[in-house]
């Protein structure tokens, strides 16, 4: 049995970066990822063939280390254009391949032996005594003294729509599926469900494809993120969040208005209040209660999602002229039944300004509605085993697991867990925003140092025989 003493289940951003401060923060502890990939570091986000999947924020901001601001732009321009500036968007493969080759890096750097790629996927997970122990899609269980959740986003759950439950060749719930826009006729319609950064990639990637036939879009609040553009002056707007500010969801959105109206009168755009926030997202959040935070999901939190999570100018450009043309309709209204038919689908919907009810013909729909995080719904076997065995349990608002300050997994009886961890999305409903590069980079430093010091110290310190995990 394949034995280690963290194993990291995933290896897209969060996982990688993980195991590359664990391996800079200690010289014995051996460390194992787990992901149905090849390629560290490049997950679903990174993973992109298309070229018009663009990174959502500046070069100068995707540095993986807290500390060193300008590492990835450094990196970029020695590795992919020496011409690249600071507020350019490149396509979000480049960034993979960085994020894989600083990994390489200090695998050579800290000795390869401590560390190895395991492309499997975790199935099903059993505590050993004080160990984990993973049983996988291949080859035999692999067992580690600590197991971290990397998993990223989850796909989206159907929507709770009359004939979505019936097998379909024309409905795509994984909008990441090769099938989902492969061999699709450029001149027929097709849907796409929601109308987030998901539903934005997608377009793109039709676009590159050369899809010429109208892509209609239909979301309950007919929003597209907002374009991450730049208005000089480019001064930023100082944090004005502090102690004394609303703890409730009304008060809040007062304070950012009459901020909002301040900085326009200095000629100051509204994304610099926005981004200002960033910092102290996560305090925000916990200082809410239960109850606020409730309200924010269901009234405000859209809203926050296309302001805070833009889309670079580029992308943005494109889609503004794609509207324009007419290639792309923006339908504002709640999906309320899917007809398969021969060679497509109907769909009808109750349109949100008119409140009747209209249909659209289209030869495919595809759900792009966003990572579900309700992990009660999730059709995943590793989380299942988990909450089936009461080794995690969701948090109150269901928009992940819950877990104490560290990440460590807490059980159905509250308990934290010794031996079981998360990072990134999973953690979203403690802290929120947890999904940008930003948030998880800081989160794998503290993550690593405390695994670091948990297992190494006292009399938690055991060997690693790594003869049967290569």
């Amino acid at each position: 049995m394949p034995q280690f003493d963290i194993l990291i289940v995933g290896g897209g951003f969060s996982g990688t970066i993980l195991a590359l401060h664990l391996l800079r923060q200690s010289s014995a502890l051996s460390i194992g990822v787990m992901d149905r990939g090849s390629l560290p570091g490049r997950g679903l986000a990174y993973g992109s063939p298309h070229r018009f999947h663009l990174l959502n924020v500046p070069a100068c901001e995707m540095s993986a280390f807290p500390d060193v601001p300008d590492d990835f732009l450094s990196w970029a321009r020695t590795h992919y254009d020496a011409s690249l500036q600071e507020r350019s968007f490149p396509p979000r493969s480049i960034y993979g391949m960085y994020v894989g080759d600083l990994l390489e890096k200090t695998r050579i750097e800290q000795g390869r032996a401590r560390f190895h790629w395991l492309r499997n996927e975790a199935l099903s997970v059993r505590l050993r005594g004080r160990d984990v122990s993973i049983q996988t899609e291949h080859g035999p269980e692999v067992q580690a003294r600590a197991v971290v959740l990397a998993t990223g986003n989850f796909p989206p759950a159907n929507p709770h729509v009359a004939g979505l439950d019936v097998p379909s060749d024309a409905y795509f719930k994984f909008p990441w599926s090769p099938a989902a826009i492969e061999n699709i006729h450029p001149t027929k319609e097709i849907l796409l469900l929601g109308s987030g950064l998901t539903s934005l990639d997608l377009i793109m990637a039709l676009k590159s494809k050369g899809f010429r036939a109208t892509i209609h879009v239909l979301s309950r609040k007919g929003l597209f993120p907002r374009a991450r553009r730049y208005v000089r002056p480019l001064e930023p707007w100082p944090v004005f969040w502090n102690a004394k500010s609303p703890r409730t969801v009304r008060g809040l959105l007062r304070l950012v208005r009459s901020q909002v109206d301040d900085a326009a009168q200095k000629g100051i755009d509204w994304r610099a209040v926005i981004d200002s926030l960033r910092p102290v997202t996560q305090k925000i959040w916990q200082s809410l209660s239960l109850k606020e935070k409730k309200r924010f999901v269901r009234h405000v939190r859209v809203y926050w999602d296309v302001h805070r999570h833009r889309a670079a100018p580029e992308i943005s450009d494109l889609l503004d002229d794609m509207l324009a043309e007419g290639q792309v309709r923006l339908h504002t209204g709640v999906l309320t039944k899917y007809l398969p038919q021969h060679c497509g689908a109907e769909i009808k919907y109750l349109d949100s300004k008119t409140r009747s009810e209209k249909r659209l013909q289209v030869s495919r729909v595809i759900n792009c509605t966003g990572s579900e995080t309700d992990c009660r719904r999730l059709d995943d076997s590793l989380v299942v085993s988990l909450l089936a065995q009461g080794l995690a349990r969701p948090d109150p608002l269901f928009l992940g697991l819950e877990v104490d300050a560290n990440g460590s997994l807490v059980n159905y009886k509250g308990a934290t867990s010794r031996s079981l961890f998360a990072i990134g999305p999973p953690r979203k409903g403690v802290l929120w925003e947890t999904t940008t590069v930003a948030d998880i980079r800081q989160q794998a430093v503290e993550a690593a140092h405390f695994l670091v010091q948990h297992l190494e110290g006292g009399s938690h310190r055991r060997s690693r025989s790594l003869k049967t995990a290569v």
